[in-house]
Order: structure tokens, then sequence, then C-alpha cells
């Protein structure tokens, strides 16, 4: 019943006529070692990461480091980097590079190849390596982006890691263009089936309206939409769903329950496919009650599971 009733009602929508709310704010920040014990920071990023948890919490607040995903080769989560580093920008508002290490030369050198990304990233380069006279990295592709894109690259003077002090001014001023990058953004898009950040979006507003939900019955809604992609594609998005804080999983008897732990609107369905207006909290009132009121084995384990889900999400409102 609650499969069916799902397929029911996302047989009516036209995907064409979906808008992605792309206004949450999602800030993806790789570049130098980060240690907060260290009594220096080590990198740039980390006295950003320190400056603003005191003077910017507006921004603080939605970072999310590149050591957050150190474990997508582990969970069979994703075949290789460059798979990961599209799908991460695709769901990413802005992504932030420091060059100061190894790896952030190669994350400029994957995006340096995607110039429908320049409008969000931010590339922060150090003023001694961008001004020196054999600076392969200015010559070649900064200054490639910078001609697509202005205001995707900023320059300031690199700290010393020898010393604590450092003029706070060049932070601030960094927030600034942050911000300033971040208002530049549209904040809804017209949906787009071959955008990966679109397809997450829509995975976490089919949960949202549709929790407790299995992988399955998600898979279920998606074809239901005409969007037929593979199980492993929709683990990758519940993958980084669950990573950037906006889904969470819980396992009840045998089986998984996904739920939201964001309350908003990801997608706009607009008009159905017979020019009626279909308005989120009805259908999320329709998949309800397919189940809320079944006494069968399988509706009886996702009651149980949707008041254990309740009961967790205010133990974490207490808490915080």
């Amino acid at each position: 019943m609650f499969e069916e009733t799902i397929k029911k009602q996302f047989e009516l929508l036209d995907i064409s006529n979906f808008n992605v709310d792309i206004s949450h704010r999602l800030l993806f920040v790789c570049g130098g070692k980060v240690d907060v014990r260290a009594p220096i920071p080590p990198s740039f990023r980390d006295r950003l990461l320190t400056y603003t948890a005191k003077n910017a919490s507006e921004l603080h607040e939605h970072f999310i480091q590149a050591e957050t995903f150190k474990d997508y080769f582990k969970e069979n989560a994703y075949p290789d980097l460059l798979v990961f580093e599209d799908d991460i920008a695709s769901i990413s508002s802005l992504i932030i590079i420091f060059l100061e290490s190894p790896g952030s030369l190669v994350e400029l050198g994957i995006f340096c190849n995607k110039s429908e990304l320049f409008k969000k990233i931010l590339i922060v380069a150090s003023a001694e390596e961008v001004y020196g006279e054999d600076s392969f990295i200015y010559l070649g592709p900064l200054e490639y982006i910078k001609k697509k894109v202005s205001s995707s690259v900023v320059i300031y003077p690199w700290p010393d890691p020898e010393v604590l002090k450092y003029d706070n001014d060049f932070l601030d001023d960094l927030c600034v263009n942050i911000k300033e990058k971040l208002s530049s953004i549209p904040k809804t898009e017209q949906f787009s089936k071959d955008n990966s950040g679109h397809i997450a979006l829509l995975i976490t507003e089919i949960i949202s309206l549709c929790a407790p939900i299995q992988l399955s019955e998600i898979e279920s809604a998606l074809n239901s939409l005409g969007i037929n992609i593979s199980t492993k594609i929709i683990n990758r998005s519940i993958y980084l769903l669950q990573k950037v804080g906006f889904i969470d999983v819980l396992s009840y008897s045998s089986n998984k329950y996904y739920f939201p732990l964001k309350e908003r609107k990801w997608v706009k369905f607009g008009k159905t496919k017979d020019n009626k207006l279909i308005d989120n909290q009805q259908l999320k009132m329709k998949v309800r009650q397919s189940f809320v009121t079944l006494t069968d084995p399988l509706s009886k384990r996702r009651i149980t599971a949707l008041r254990q889900i309740i009961a967790k999400k205010e133990m974490a409102e207490e808490i915080n």
C-alpha cells in the first residue's frame, strides 16, 4: 500500500516543472592541514575556520571540510575521486580551495576542467606564489579561471606557519569575498535530471515527504518520475546527504529507514501533468495515511520506526 501510494502520487508529477531550491548554504572547504590542538594554526584554511568560529558564525556553521568524506572509498560509495568531486561540487553552494597542499592542487586541476562550476568556486592563492617569477599555477589554471569568472580567485599574503600572529583584516576580507560570492549565486534552478546535485536534492525531498522510507521505495519514486538511475548512484547521493547532515538513517528490525534532518522544501513541483498545482504537504499526508492506520506487519514496523525517528529528533533538539 505504501509503495503503491508513492508510485501513484509521483506519477502525477512532471519533472519539467520542477524548481530546485539551492538557497541552502553548503560551503565545501579544502586546503592545508587543520589541527585544533596545534598552538599555531598549520594552514591558512585552519586560520579561517578558527576565525569564523568566533567572528563569522553565519559562515562557519555552513562549512563542510574535505576530511568529512575521507571514508568515501571505504564505504564503496564512489569508484574514484573524479566522480566524488563532481557530486560534491554539484551539491555545494560554494567550493573554497586554499592552494596550500598537494591535495588542493589536485582539486584545482579537477575543477579547472569544469567551466560550468567556475561561478561557485573561490580559489584562495598565496600572494608570494602568485607574484613569483616562475609561477606556473598563476600563469596557467588561475589565469584561465580568472578570465572566465574574475571573482573566482582571491589573493592574500600567506600566514607564516611558525608565527601565531596574523593580520585578522586579511581573514575578515576573505569572509567578505565569500559572502559576496554567495550572494551572486541564484537561489533556485530549473531541475535537470543530468545534474547530480539536483538528483540528490530531489532524493532529499522524496525522503522528507515519504519518511520513513527505504532505499527500494526511493528508487520507485524516482522511476515513477521517469528518472531511471542505478541503485549505486542513489547510494552515492544518500552517502553525501548523510555526510552533509540533510538526512539520517534508522536501522530497525531487518530494514533501514531514511528520514530528513532539516525540515524545508528542497524541490518545488509546480504543476502536475494534468496542469494542476501540487501541494507538497498534501502529498506527504497521503503517503503518511497509506500506512498509519494499517495493522499488517510491514505497516506496523514502519509506524514503530516513525515513532523512534520522532523520539530521536526530539532528543537531538533538546541537546541543541
